[in-house]
């Protein structure tokens, strides 16, 4: 995994019940797991997770995702497998707006999106 030199600004976050273990910078899904690709995220991890710990994730302002693929800035963020960040296709559920560029397996900044 790279290593995240990014700053960010959480605004919220909220408290879940971890299912899965949860790497940081990882989009979670409203149950507690790693949010799997395409689906609507509760937020971001900031630290790694174990199941059954209590895990916190950012839930508004913006936040760094380790990325899937290439993301160029502007685009429409959603998740990929493992909780990781993708663009979003025309028609696909959005988690947030990328801030800057990245390319695979790099992080990148996103403006969190209710």
């Amino acid at each position: 995994m790279a290593l995240n030199t990014k700053t960010y600004q959480p605004v919220h976050s909220l408290s879940v019940l971890s299912v899965d273990l949860i790497p940081a910078f990882r989009f979670v899904a409203f149950d507690g797991s790693l949010a799997s690709d395409n689906s609507r995220a509760l937020g971001v991890s900031e630290v790694d997770w174990l199941p059954g710990q209590y895990t916190q994730v950012v839930s508004l302002g913006t936040i760094t995702v380790e990325a899937a693929s290439a993301i160029n800035k502007g685009d429409d963020v959603t998740s990929a497998a493992d909780g990781k960040a993708r663009k979003a296709n025309t028609g696909e559920i959005v988690n947030g707006r990328a801030l800057d560029a990245c390319s695979a397996g790099a992080f990148v900044k996103i403006k969190l999106v209710p």
